[in-house]
């Protein structure tokens, strides 16, 4: 009794707020009992005696015990909607609202007050001869395009990616084909005479490995002459080398050459022969003659049935 006869007497001295102010605010509801967890509209309308510059509430997050849920000006009259709502139920009071405000010509603030309210919150009816029932489940909410699109973003990225691969994959895949088609061949004479130079370089004969130079020099005119004249020439003897190539009329050029150059070759693998350092040079200056006067007349070759390109560069 006490209790309520205290809030009645603060009902109305906050009421009375506001009776000498230029500006006067008045709150009100359309209702005195609001469900808990309704929203709770309280409008707002202001009178002035003077020239308002600007005026708004002076307000954060809540008024007592009441969240504020919005606040949305009415107009260009002194008119405010503020939305609420509460989670305490009963008898609750709602405090008056701070408005501040400036006037013309003033650079002071000012402040103004509406009247308090006090509303009725009435909670949850429990019936407790009621049945029990299991809590409700959640809703599924409707699927909307926004909600596929993130996977539609990754399909599609996804189908980029592996298109790329496999164009990436098709291009290195023709162009290994056509290496593979293509084959490159050094013509004998280019190989032999690069096998030449590097058997100079080796010094052999200098190292006192003189059988060995004569059997890499020997071997090397062999191998030129059963690509440049398709004889089995590394399993032949001299004699029957010299046989074979006898109609060659580019071997007629250097008969004598290559006389001395494979008999000289057999003296040293055969009989142990001892030849002088000029000698050596002669056999390495013969073996190039040899290779030399054989080059063929034209510089590129084409074989269609294995593709192969036969460059020339003397």
């Amino acid at each position: 009794m006490v209790m309520a006869r205290k809030l009645i007497i603060c009902f109305f001295l906050c009421s009375g707020i506001g009776l000498s102010q230029e500006v006067r605010l008045s709150a009100k509801t359309n209702a005195n009992t609001f469900p808990l967890g309704s929203w709770i509209d309280v409008y707002v309308e202001g009178k002035s005696d003077v020239v308002v510059d600007s005026i708004a509430p002076i307000v954060k997050d809540s008024i007592g015990s009441f969240e504020i849920v919005s606040i949305e000006r009415k107009g260009t009259d002194f008119q405010w909607l503020i939305r609420l709502t509460t989670i305490d139920s009963g008898k609750v009071f709602l405090p008056p609202v701070e408005f501040g405000y400036k006037m013309k010509s003033d650079t002071n603030t000012h402040k103004a007050f509406t009247n308090s309210l006090l509303l009725t919150i009435t909670g949850v009816t429990i019936d407790p001869q009621g049945e029990i029932k299991d809590i409700k489940p959640p809703l599924s909410a409707p699927w909307l395009f926004e909600d596929f699109l993130p996977y539609l973003i990754v399909l599609i990225v996804l189908a980029a990616l592996a298109g790329g691969y496999y164009y990436y994959w098709r291009k290195m895949k023709q162009k290994k084909d056509i290496l593979a088609d293509v084959k490159v061949v050094i013509p004998p004479h280019r190989e032999a005479l690069a096998a030449l130079r590097a058997l100079e370089e080796k010094k052999m004969w200098q190292q006192g490995l003189v059988k060995e130079y004569y059997s890499e020099v020997t071997e090397i005119i062999r191998r030129f002459f059963e690509r440049r004249w398709n004889i089995i020439a590394l399993e032949m003897t001299t004699d029957e080398i010299l046989v074979q190539i006898k109609h060659v009329p580019e071997a007629l050029l250097v008969w004598k050459e290559m006389g001395s150059f494979f008999l000289t070759a057999d003296l040293v693998k055969f009989a142990k022969y001892q030849p002088a350092p000029a000698e050596h040079e002669q056999e390495m200056h013969a073996a190039y003659e040899i290779v030399r006067s054989m080059v063929p007349k034209t510089s590129i070759e084409i074989e269609p049935q294995s593709q192969e390109v036969t460059a020339d560069v003397r």
